[in-house]
C-alpha cells in the first residue's frame, strides 16, 4: 500500500503540501482505522449562494471574480464544492428586503418575480456550474432551497422580519410559492436538488424570519408541501426539515418523523452549529431514525480582526469531524463570498467567510478555515463512506481529533487534526498499511492510502 499526507500547519507557513510517507516500525499509534466498518455515504460540500455573496463577487474584477470561483469550484485546484444553498427571497446576507411575491393578498402569485436573483445569484450559480463543467473530473452541483420568510402578507405580523408565523389560510398559497420558485429556476436553466419549508423555525430575527411549531411543520410539510410536489411532478425533490441548531434537532425529528407516512418523504434533517458541538444529539438522532439523512448546512464565526486567525479553521474542522462521526452525510457553510464589512446586507450581521473579498484593493484573501474545509472536501469524493477510527486516548486528550472515509475508487482518505501547542508523532494502522505521521502544532492532515 503506498501513502501520502497532504499538509497545512500553522507555524509552517505550509498549504496543501504534499508528502509522501513512510512505513512505521515500532512506533506509538496514534490511530487504527477499520476500512471495512463503513458508515453513512457522503453526498458532499458547499455554501451558500446569497445574494450579498454574489454582490461581493461582483464588486471584483473579471480576474478576481474567476480565481474566487476556481478556489471552491475547480475540483482539481479549488476545494471541490459540489452542493449548495440558496435562499428563497431575502436572508439576514441580501442587499435588498425582499421577496418573490410581492403585490399584498396575491393568492394567484401573479405579482411573483426572480428578478433580483437575475442580478447575483443565478450569475453566481451558473458560474460555478461553468468551473465544474470545464474540469474533467465532472460533477452535479447539488441545489436546495428554502426560505427565510414567507411574503410578508402571508404572516399574522404583517413583515418579513421579526418572526410571526405563516397564516393557516396561506398554507396552500406557500406551497405553490415554493412550487413556483423551483420552475422558475428550471427556465434559468437550474435544477434544484432539494427544497425545505423555513430556515431556523424557532428563531425571531430582526431579519427575515418566520416561527414554525413541529406541529406546524408536520402539518405544513404532509398536507401542503408534499402534495404539491407531487402534483407539478417534482416528487424526486428531496425534502430537508428543520434547519436550526443541534441542541433540539432530535426533539423536532421526532415531532415531525414520528408520522411514518411523512416519514417516507423526508430525505433529511438540516442543522446548523451555532449552539455548540451537541454531536451526541446527531448520534441519538440516526439511532431513532436511521433511515433520514443528516446535514449540516450552515456555519460561520463572527469576523475577527485579524483574518488570518487560525482558531477559526481549527474551529471548523473540530465541527466537521464531529458532525462526519456522528452520521452527517454532507455539510455546507454559510455565505461563499464576504467583503471585509461582513458585506454587503442589510442586517449588519457581522460575519466572516471562508474567502473575503477586499473590493479597494481587488484582493481575495483566504481565511484559515479555507484551508481547513479543504482538508475534507477536496480529498472526500462523493459517494466516499465514514469509517469507524480508535484514536490513542493520550493523544486525543492532548488534541488530536481524526475522522476517516473510503473513497468510491477504495482510497482511503483520513483527516488528523492537532490543535494543541505541541508536536504529535507517531503511526498510523490503515487496513493492510501502517504508515509514520507527524504532525505539528495547530496543524492538519490529509492521509491517502491507495492498494496501487
Amino acid at each position: 500500500m503506498k501513502g501520502k499526507m497532504v499538509y497545512t500547519a500553522r507555524d509552517t507557513g505550509e498549504r496543501f503540501s504534499e508528502k509522501e510517507l513512510s512505513q512505521c516500525q515500532k512506533e506509538k499509534v496514534l490511530l487504527k482505522i477499520y476500512p471495512e466498518e463503513v458508515r453513512q455515504e457522503i453526498l458532499g460540500f458547499g455554501g451558500a449562494f446569497t445574494d450579498t455573496a454574489a454582490m461581493a463577487l461582483l464588486h471584483m474584477n473579471k480576474e478576481i471574480q474567476k480565481k474566487a470561483l476556481d478556489a471552491y469550484f475547480d475540483p482539481e485546484t479549488g476545494l471541490s464544492y459540489n452542493m449548495g444553498r440558496v435562499p428563497i427571497g431575502c436572508c439576514d446576507f441580501s442587499t435588498v428586503e425582499y421577496s418573490h411575491a410581492e403585490a399584498p393578498e396575491d393568492e394567484e402569485l401573479s405579482s411573483f418575480s426572480i428578478e433580483q436573483d437575475r442580478r447575483g445569484i443565478i450569475p453566481l450559480i451558473k458560474g460555478a456550474e461553468g468551473v465544474m463543467e470545464k474540469s474533467c473530473e465532472k460533477g452535479e452541483l447539488l441545489l436546495y432551497a428554502l426560505p427565510w420568510s414567507p411574503p410578508g402578507w402571508m404572516k399574522t405580523n404583517g413583515q418579513m422580519s421579526w418572526g410571526g408565523r405563516l397564516c393557516p389560510e396561506y398554507y396552500e398559497t406557500m406551497a405553490a410559492y415554493l412550487i413556483k420558485f423551483i420552475k422558475a429556476y428550471e427556465e434559468e436553466g437550474i435544477l434544484l436538488w432539494g427544497i425545505a419549508p423555513q430556515n431556523e423555525p424557532i428563531e425571531i430575527q430582526r431579519w427575515a424570519s418566520c416561527e414554525y411549531s413541529g406541529e406546524e411543520e408536520r402539518i405544513f410539510l404532509k398536507d401542503y408541501l408534499v402534495p404539491a410536489l407531487e402534483k407539478a411532478g417534482y416528487q424526486d425533490k428531496k425534502i430537508l426539515c428543520w434547519e436550526c441548531n443541534k441542541d433540539f434537532i432530535r426533539e423536532r425529528a421526532e415531532e415531525i418523523l414520528s408520522d411514518r407516512e411523512l416519514a417516507q418523504k423526508i430525505f433529511g434533517v438540516a442543522f446548523h452549529w451555532y449552539s455548540g458541538d451537541y454531536f451526541e444529539e446527531l448520534e441519538r438522532t440516526h439511532q431513532k431514525f436511521p433511515q433520514v439523512q443528516l446535514i449540516a448546512t450552515e456555519c460561520c464565526v463572527v469576523m475577527p480582526k485579524d483574518l488570518l486567525e487560525w482558531s477559526v479553521g481549527e474551529q471548523y474542522a473540530h465541527d466537521m469531524i464531529g458532525d462526519f462521526n456522528n452520521w452527517t452525510c454532507a455539510w455546507m457553510d454559510w455565505n461563499l463570498f464576504l467583503d471585509r464589512n461582513s458585506g454587503p446586507q442589510i442586517a449588519g450581521n457581522p460575519c466572516a467567510a471562508p474567502i473575503i473579498l477586499d473590493e479597494e484593493k481587488q484582493e481575495m484573501i483566504l481565511m484559515s478555515s479555507y484551508y481547513y474545509i479543504g482538508h475534507f472536501s477536496r480529498y472526500v469524493k462523493r459517494g466516499a463512506k465514514n469509517i469507524r477510527i480508535e484514536a490513542d486516548k493520550e493523544a486525543a486528550q492532548k488534541g488530536l481529533e481524526c475522522c476517516a472515509f473510503l473513497n468510491p475508487d477504495g482510497e482511503l482518505a483520513v483527516v488528523m487534526m492537532n490543535v494543541s501547542d505541541e508536536n504529535m508523532e507517531g503511526c498510523i494502522q490503515a487496513g493492510e498499511g501502517t504508515f509514520h505521521v507527524k504532525l505539528d502544532a495547530h496543524s492538519i492532515a490529509t492521509v491517502l492510502v491507495s492498494s496501487t
